[in-house]
């Protein structure tokens, strides 16, 4: 009967060497899936600062087209604006000359 403890105590002793080795490589193996998850999270937020500065300046370069493109608008209409406000000064002078050769020298074309 005591070689029936004893073998008793060592099987549960071996029982409890396994669970304590089971618990061990839980506790490894559950760290290591949170270093994982963590790792992954890194890369992750640094996907998205990297996609944030890319659609960041993308929406920049639109912006800058897009002024572009509204200068170059208002230039070409300042420009239209400026050439028919010269073609008025120029009617504007040559009627300026009739009317004075007129009143001068009663000279009419």
């Amino acid at each position: 009967m005591a070689s029936e403890v004893a073998e008793a105590l060592k099987q549960i002793r071996a029982c409890e060497e396994e669970a304590r080795r089971i618990v061990s490589e839980a506790r490894e193996h559950a760290a290591k899936i949170v270093r994982d998850a963590e790792e992954e999270a890194e890369r992750m937020k640094k996907r998205a600062r990297e996609e944030e500065r890319r659609l960041a300046e993308e929406i920049f370069q639109r912006f800058v087209r897009e002024a572009e493109e509204e200068k170059e608008r208002f230039l070409a209409s300042a420009r239209k604006d400026a050439e028919a406000l010269k073609e008025r000064a120029r009617r504007n002078e040559e009627e300026a000359i009739e009317a004075v050769l007129e009143v001068l020298f009663g000279f009419k074309r």
